[in-house]
């Protein structure tokens, strides 16, 4: 579960943090690039919410597997509209990105405290959620160094879609 967090956060902050100013690069408007990043976090939150009833109604492994599959189609389309920026594309990133983003922290959050249940379940909760702060503070350092070394955004793309696969393996 700590794996899980961990790299997922490393993967999703290795990009989101950087979304709005990779969409105004490849020539989005600003206002767009803005609106487009507001409405894949709508849909984050209002996935997220939905989250519990779709994994007790599929599966846990199930739902998360589909929203980390879910999450790559969208980094993939992320990576597409920086080289070939399309109002298509950006129509596709935003509800396949942003109806991913957030289904996994609730899935993970009601495993552990399942598998954990008892005296000690705060501790060791805190103990695997600390693991996705510490997965996003690295991802988005990481994410930032990337582009600065190279100059764009192939690598951090890379290190993103990397850390999601290690991730889904947990």
């Amino acid at each position: 579960l700590a794996q899980a967090f961990f790299f997922t956060a490393c993967g999703m902050f290795s990009v989101i943090v950087q979304i709005v100013v990779m969409m105004i690069d490849a020539g989005f408007s600003p206002i767009t690039a803005a609106t487009a990043f507001g409405v894949t976090s709508l849909l984050s939150t209002i996935s997220g919410m939905g989250s519990g009833f779709v994994a007790e109604r599929f599966g846990a492994l199930r739902t998360a597997t589909v929203s980390y599959a879910g999450t790559a189609a969208g980094m993939l389309l992320l990576a597409a509209m920086t080289v070939w920026p399309s109002t298509l594309l950006l129509f596709l990133f935003v509800p396949v990105f942003g109806l991913c983003m957030g289904v996994r922290g609730p899935i993970i959050s009601a495993i552990c405290t399942r598998s954990f249940a008892g005296p000690r379940v705060a501790t060791i909760y805190g103990t695997v959620y600390a693991t996705n702060a510490l997965g996003a503070a690295l991802g988005s350092l990481v994410g930032g160094i990337l582009h600065d070394v190279t100059g764009g955004y192939v690598a951090g793309f890379a290190f993103s879609l990397t850390s999601i696969a290690v991730a889904t393996s947990a």
